[in-house]
């Protein structure tokens, strides 16, 4: 059973942005899982950067398999218990070539990772590369976070398409930034360097929930798309 994540039409770029970005201080996450885990737990979710789907095979969690559609490509969030002082192990396949990698959380985080091709010389392989998330929301706004997972790209953007201002600006690989959100429609595109990946649209915000906005590379051109954030409930 999943849990989604909570906390009406285009207008001009300017006036869009303002309604988009004004909002109150967050505040801190609470009551949104239940039941909740023990103390000393984590959520932690996996997300596909890879241009073919992925088989993963934690020591932590059950065994699962991410696809290349947008909604295969970003698991659940899942609890993961007594992470204090312990080294979560990960083995992933694709094509034929097993990789392993080593991960450590901190307890009472939310931990994103990104499965991207290796960075080696080899070109071979697959790197995790974790994101700590920001665990802080507005129940009368959305929450809206953007991911770069472009290893290549060393500033990312997000703005109102098609010549609006930015709602994200300058984040680096392997990071993500995360803002209060009016819950409006708009168009955004993300993009890199000059070259941006196809406009997508920002459509059924609800107030109080959770997004995420991807922008990757899995073949050769780019591209980005928007899901919402969602916990698989911890039994017991």
């Amino acid at each position: 059973m999943l849990t989604l994540l909570s906390f009406p039409r285009p207008v001009a770029a300017l006036a869009l942005l303002g309604g988009l970005l004004a909002g109150t201080p967050a505040r801190a996450q609470h009551q949104v899982y239940d039941p909740l885990p023990p103390p000393g737990s984590a959520y932690l979710r996996f997300v596909n950067g890879l241009g073919d789907a992925v088989a993963l095979r934690p020591d932590f969690l059950p065994a699962q398999t991410l696809g290349t559609a947008p909604e295969q490509r970003v698991s659940a969030y899942q609890v993961v218990e007594k992470v204090a002082g312990r080294t979560l192990g990960l083995r992933m396949q694709q094509g034929g070539q097993d990789s392993e990698a080593r991960l450590t959380v901190a307890p009472g985080s939310f931990v994103t990772v990104i499965l991207e091709a290796s960075g080696e010389a080899s070109g071979r392989g697959i790197d995790a590369v974790p994101v700590v998330d920001r665990t802080e929301f507005n129940q009368s706004r959305a929450r809206l976070t953007f991911y770069n997972a472009t290893p290549g790209c060393a500033a990312a953007t997000l703005a109102l398409d098609p010549d609006g201002p930015a709602v994200f600006q300058d984040v680096a690989p392997g990071s993500a930034r995360s803002r209060s959100v009016n819950p409006v429609s708009a168009r955004l595109k993300a993009g890199c360097d000059g070259q941006a990946a196809p406009a997508f649209a920002l459509e059924g915000l609800e107030a109080g929930g959770m997004y995420s906005v991807w922008l990757m590379r899995p073949g050769e051109a780019p591209t980005a798309f928007l899901t919402r954030d969602a916990t698989a409930r911890w039994r017991p």
